[in-house]
């Protein structure tokens, strides 16, 4: 019995040795082969128009969600903060902060609005 542990391990160094060595020559020859050719990051991920309603409903339920939210995470944080669990108050203090800032309003925002002028599309109506 004592000797299939040590195999085993052996077996497991092997496997992360070789996987290791794989990928190590896969950049070596992937560093080797880069030309002139770079791909921009707006030619890598094109939005397909297809699509733009479902996003865009999606979007707007995210957005109904967390002002649904946050009443019921404002409710839990304070009720953690009283009954002295500090740590789980400020996760939850952490996350409200994170929901209400304008940065995270703003990039929703910022995506409906691409969207909507790329794609000449309204967002559908949540129901």
């Amino acid at each position: 019995m004592n000797r299939i542990i040590p195999t085993a391990k052996k077996l497991i160094v092997g496997v992360v040795a070789v996987g290791a060595l794989s990928v190590g020559a896969a950049g070596i020859a992937g560093a080797a082969t880069t030309g002139s050719t770079t791909a921009t990051p707006a030619a890598a991920h094109q939005f397909n128009c297809a699509n733009a309603p479902k996003v865009l409903a999606r979007i707007q339920k995210a957005e109904t969600d967390i002002a649904n939210g946050l009443p019921k995470l404002t409710a839990a944080q304070a009720k953690a903060a009283a009954a002295g669990k500090t740590k789980v108050a400020a996760r939850l203090e952490k996350r409200i902060t994170r929901l209400e800032s304008s940065a995270f309003k703003a990039r929703l925002d910022k995506a409906t609005s691409a969207i909507d002028a790329k794609c000449d599309v309204t967002a559908p109506a949540v129901g």
